[in-house]
């Protein structure tokens, strides 16, 4: 169990008003070096009477999983294909990130079918018939070395994960990281601990080098408080100059304060 100090506990009050609890648990683990999660976080709030007044997000609609073009295609692809092998066609045309299980769910709701069967018919002779003795055994029926599986995705895919962030898959098992701070990097250098890349314009799939603004934390979370991240990068960096005015004027209160 976590143990928060004072400083951490004024953090999460800071910025929980304007932010979502997996937004606060990426904010707060940055800046700490912790692992917290989203349902700690939520937790620590309810015990604490710490309240968000951000809008609740729903959960998608299965029914509006798909655009009409992209229901259309899935159509044309059902049949004869598993429902592993129609998302992960889905997601390379037209680079989703949808699960076999959403796959499952939207077919039935659409009444949608594959027509595969996979019972065992009268007269069909069994697969393993002659091969009495045949070791079946874990180890030898796992993927041979230099083998990939069907939904294998090379070093330098990308894809839009679930928050609507590009990711780019940078080495091989499944390692992943967000397009815009690769870009970001590859300009200016890795990026200071305690800071983030913001989105000028507010558009994630925007990663301009142009559209890319390196914030701290505690400028991120003003700005959020504020409402003054824009659609306009320009109107945005203006919002920062804010925030850095509005944190020199609450610094010289607390000196007032103490002295």
């Amino acid at each position: 169990m976590h143990r928060y100090t004072k400083k951490q506990h004024d953090f999460i009050s800071e910025i929980a008003p304007e932010n979502y609890n997996k937004d606060i648990a990426d904010t707060f683990n940055e800046k700490f070096g912790t692992n917290i999660s989203e349902n700690q976080i939520k937790s620590y709030k309810g015990n604490h009477k710490i309240k968000s007044h951000v809008t609740r997000k729903r959960r998608t609609d299965p029914d509006k999983l798909l655009t009409d073009e992209q229901h259309k295609h899935l159509v044309s692809i059902a049949e004869g294909r598993t429902t592993n092998k129609i998302s992960k066609m889905l997601n390379e045309k037209f680079r989703l990130s949808i699960t076999p299980r959403q796959i499952q769910i939207y077919k039935k709701n659409h009444d949608l079918k594959s027509n595969i069967s996979t019972t065992f018919k009268q007269g069909q002779k069994s697969w393993n018939k002659g091969m009495k003795g045949l070791d079946i055994g874990g180890k030898e029926t796992q993927f041979k070395k230099g083998h990939r599986p069907y939904n294998y995705q090379l070093v330098g895919t990308e894809r839009v994960n679930g928050e609507g962030y590009i990711d780019i898959k940078i080495a091989d098992p499944n390692k992943w990281r967000p397009k815009h701070r690769i870009i970001w990097e590859k300009e200016n250098g890795k990026i200071p601990r305690g800071f983030v890349v913001l989105f000028g314009d507010g558009t994630k799939s925007n990663v301009n080098i142009d559209n890319l603004i390196l914030v701290s934390r505690s400028q991120l979370s003003l700005l959020n408080k504020l409402h003054l991240i824009k659609n306009d990068a320009d109107l945005t960096r203006t919002g920062i100059i804010v925030t850095d005015i509005y944190q020199k004027i609450s610094e010289r209160k607390k000196q007032k304060e103490v002295n």
